[in-house]
C-alpha cells in the first residue's frame, strides 16, 4: 500500500516520498511518505491506539468490521474538525476586520489629535 500525501498547501513529487514498513492490527504495509519517519510511526501508533480502542469497546471480532468502525469514527472526527476550522476561520476574518476598524480609528484620533 502506497500512500501519497498531498493537499492545497502542499503538494508531494513522488521523489520526495520514502518508503516505510508499518504494522497495523498484526498486518504489515509498505508505505509512502515524505514526512519523515517520526510522522510515520506516530500514525502508526496512533491507528494501532485507535484499533485497540475499537475492538476493547465493541464485541467485534472480524478485521474487516473493526476497520469499518474505525473508518466511521475517523469520518466522524475529520468532519467536526472541518466544522471547526470553518468557525475559526470565521472568527479570524471577524477578528482581522475589527482590528482594521480599530487601527483605523486610532489613526483618525491620532490624526485629529496632531492636527493633521
Amino acid at each position: 500500500m502506497a500512500v501519497s500525501w498531498s493537499n492545497e498547501e502542499h503538494c508531494v513529487d513522488e521523489h520526495d516520498l520514502k518508503q516505510y514498513q508499518i504494522n497495523i492490527n498484526g498486518n504489515r504495509f509498505a508505505v509512502a511518505s515524505p514526512y519523515g519517519e517520526e510522522h510515520i510511526r506516530e500514525v502508526e501508533r496512533y491507528l494501532e491506539e485507535q484499533m485497540n480502542e475499537v475492538r476493547q469497546q465493541s464485541d467485534l471480532t472480524s478485521p474487516s468490521q473493526l476497520a469499518l468502525l474505525l473508518a466511521l469514527n475517523f469520518a466522524d472526527e475529520i468532519l467536526t474538525l472541518q466544522k471547526r476550522q470553518v468557525h475559526l476561520d470565521e472568527l479570524e476574518r471577524s477578528l482581522s476586520s475589527m482590528t482594521q476598524r480599530l487601527e483605523s480609528a486610532l489613526q483618525s484620533q491620532s490624526d485629529a489629535a496632531t492636527g493633521a
